[in-house]
């Protein structure tokens, strides 16, 4: 193969990943404008990014239906997640000058209130893929990089998720970054790292210590200060710390936090002494694991721990937690995620721990939370046909051929582990050369200087992978097991919603990446296997799409959690479904007959074109029906100076994100407090509107004074939202 160098530019890999990287931008840009924040996940989570600013306050999160009556301040906390894509979604905003200035109607307008709280998780969704991509770039090939990066955003249920305001991606990116650090650091021949100075006096002077160093910057440092700080502000003081009890909780904020800077120096101190490429990947796997607890919870570190542990398992390469630097990580792992739950024990106490560990994590896992989100396991292969499509059609073909090279991959492994017990006592010293050659070969031309270096007489190489062929093997080994693992862990768990399948596609793509590669490059296997997988393969995709035919819904409910009563209508028209899938249905034919370029060209085609009719197409339709932004845009375009928007019998959080908070909130039906609303504005001359549900729209009338019951006007109707108006003279 000549070197990418020698190829015209149009045939160059660098060139394929920026033309894939700024098609799969430009469908996520697309539709922005056109897709308003979803219920109830966007909004609620978007009002409590809002309320940081606002409150100024980035420890206690907080939420506020609205600012009148009987249900206004039934919630004045916001406890069931951790802290960070509130973080995030706040920090955006705060670039972009969104939700706390301007209008009145500032989040009704287009582009720039969705873009700011859906930046976090594109920027989470995107980089995992690129990440991907990086990882199998460097471990096997260009073209099995670009593969896997364009496999995963070609995933419809990633695609969606990556443009939707939500927690998953805040946790999944995390999870992302730590197994790709375990690869780094064990599924390559490892080296040691490039310092400048003598003796002790030597600082690492090598990219991989520059990446610590950023993300320990960014996931670490950052957030310490941030809490830190708040504790000792004024503004924090002038109105939380009127409180006693608050006060006093913000004095032992202020010492307890300087602990966390102890451990931050005692942990620069120790990384600044690491002599090893593979001791800086393991402490940015720490951080990543600790990055993911602050993102989603439990969840997080459980599925790292749990994915390199069966790694270790399966390879029989325990000498390795001997050599992943466990006490140094403990702390980095304490030091990414351990300040803000540090400082909500102390503010909040008993309760907080209650309701965010006991009741939103462990028994999230153990007892269930809703009817509707029970299942059998076969719950999620069947939601991965749609989650995954078109590439779900290759799904059986690829497990297949994983779990025949994850067996032939365990032999080397017991090898490497064998050579490195030898090595460890004395018995054998594999040479530098040696060493030097295999991390020249599996690394990018950019780094080839940075592994010529010399290295020490004495340097011993304990990866999982000392040549190339190894580390393609070991790569598809460990993709396989994440997959297991994370299917495992949501099959396993009680609570059972659809989105809950996304940590399983960042592993299922690299698996399909690395097969499609592999079949590219290798020796053509027999017709009838072949003919058997395209079958199956076709099979599928006649399957997903009749399914989606008959529940136009289910793509919408990917991301959310309600599945039942009007919410399985709404969706919208999937009839352009089968053309495009059709280019992947020819590409199987196409592969059955060896033509692997112009199968290649099918799949892509179909992945593209599938993930740009469900982000450019799809989502803005649903919007109409998941979002209340059309309803409320109506309302602030035409209601008075003395009107008021009335929530009722409706609690589903656009209602306050869009109004700011300006809303009058009822959740259960109550005609008194309605009729006192009504006396209360009588003689202002204005207009109550109401925003409901369209099943309770029809019930209005008879809540409703009896001298207003024929004034009640419908100005605006979907599947699920009615809103209707009152004049009150």
């Amino acid at each position: 193969m000549p070197a990418a160098s020698s190829l015209p530019w149009w045939q160059r890999p660098r060139f394929w990943a920026v033309v894939l990287a700024l098609v799969v931008v430009a469908i996520n840009l697309a539709s922005m404008a056109s897709t308003g924040a979803w219920d109830p996940w966007e909004t609620h989570y978007g009002e409590v990014a809002r309320n940081i600013l606002v409150r100024h306050d980035p420890l206690d999160l907080w939420w506020q239906a609205g600012n009148g009556g009987p249900d206004a301040v039934a919630e004045k906390t916001f406890w069931s997640k951790p802290a960070l894509p509130f973080w995030l979604m706040a920090l955006s905003m705060k670039i972009f000058g969104v939700g706390t200035s301007g209008p009145p109607d500032e989040l009704v307008q287009p582009f720039w209130p969705e873009f700011a709280i859906r930046l976090p998780s594109m920027l989470a969704g995107l980089g995992s893929a690129a990440l991907l991509g990086y990882v199998a770039w460097r471990q096997v090939s260009p073209r099995a990089g670009i593969l896997t990066a364009a496999v995963l955003v070609t995933m419809p249920q990633f695609a969606v998720a990556t443009r939707q305001a939500l927690t998953d991606m805040i946790f999944v990116g995390p999870v992302v970054l730590a197994a790709a650090a375990w690869i780094l650091a064990w599924g390559q021949p490892d080296r040691p790292l490039r310092r400048r100075g003598q003796g002790a006096r030597s600082l690492p002077w090598d990219r991989a210590y520059l990446a610590f160093a950023i993300v320990f910057a960014a996931a670490v440092v950052a957030p310490l200060a941030v809490i830190h700080q708040h504790a000792y502000d004024p503004y924090t003081w002038a109105t939380v710390g009127k409180n006693p009890g608050h006060a006093a909780s913000l004095r032992q904020i202020q010492s307890h936090m300087f602990i966390y800077w102890g451990l931050v120096v005692l942990v620069l101190g120790l990384s600044l002494r690491w002599t090893r490429r593979s001791q800086v990947w393991m402490g940015v796997l720490y951080i990543a694991a600790g990055l993911s607890l602050l993102g989603k919870g439990l969840i997080g570190p459980g599925l790292v721990g749990a994915v390199v542990l069966v790694h270790l398992v399966v390879t029989g390469r325990w000498d390795l937690l001997r050599r992943c630097g466990l006490p140094t990580g403990i702390v980095l792992f304490a030091l990414a995620s351990f300040p803000w739950h540090h400082a909500m024990v102390l503010f909040r106490g008993e309760r907080w721990v209650n309701e965010l560990i006991i009741q939103n994590n462990l028994a999230r896992f153990d007892t269930g939370e809703q009817k509707q989100a029970v299942g059998s396991f076969a719950f999620y292969l069947e939601t991965l046909g749609l989650a995954a499509l078109p590439w779900s059609a290759v799904v059986p073909l690829v497990l297949a051929a994983a779990f025949g090279i994850g067996r032939k991959a365990s032999a080397p492994a017991e090898a490497t582990s064998e050579a490195s017990e030898a090595g460890e006592a004395g018995e054998a010293e594999a040479p530098a050369s040696a060493s030097t050659e295999a991390s020249e070969a599996t690394s990018p031309a950019g780094e080839a200087g940075e592994a010529g270096e010399a290295e020490a007489p004495d340097f011993q190489d304990f990866s999982l992978a000392p040549t190339p062929e190894a580390a393609r093997r070991v790569l598809h080994q460990f993709a396989l097991i994440w997959f297991s693992v994370a299917l495992f862990a949501i099959g396993y768990s009680v609570t059972k919603y659809y989105h809950y399948l996304i940590p399983v596609l960042p592993p299922l793509a690299l698996l399909v990446g690395l097969w499609i590669d592999q079949r590219m490059s290798g020796p053509r296997t027999h017709v009838g296997p072949r003919l058997i997988g395209v079958a199956v393969g076709l099979a599928v995709l006649v399957a997903v799409v009749r399914d989606t035919f008959h529940s136009t819904a289910w793509l919408a409910h990917l991301t959310t959690y309600l599945y039942t009563g009007m919410w399985r209508t709404g969706g919208p028209e999937v009839s352009a479904l089968p053309w495009l899938v059709l280019p992947f249905g020819l590409g199987l034919l196409a592969w059955a007959l060896g033509r692997h370029r112009a199968a290649l060209a099918g799949f892509v085609l179909s992945g593209l074109l599938t993930t740009g009719w469900a982000v450019d197409d799809y989502l803005p339709a649903a919007s109409e029906n998941w979002s209340q932004r059309s309803a409320l845009r109506l309302y602030f375009a035409e209601r008075g100076p003395r009107d008021r928007l009335v929530s009722w019998w409706f609690y589903y959080r656009g209602e306050t994100w869009f109004s700011k908070q300006d809303v009058w909130v009822m959740k259960d039906v109550d005609r008194k407090a309605l009729t006192e609303l009504f006396d209360q504005v009588e003689g202002q001359d204005t207009t109550l509107w109401f925003i409901t549900i369209e099943p309770h729209a029809r019930r209005l009338a008879a809540q409703v004074p009896q001298r207003y019951r024929g004034d009640i006007e419908e100005v605006y109707k979907s599947f699920h939202y009615t809103l209707l108006r009152v004049h009150v003279p």
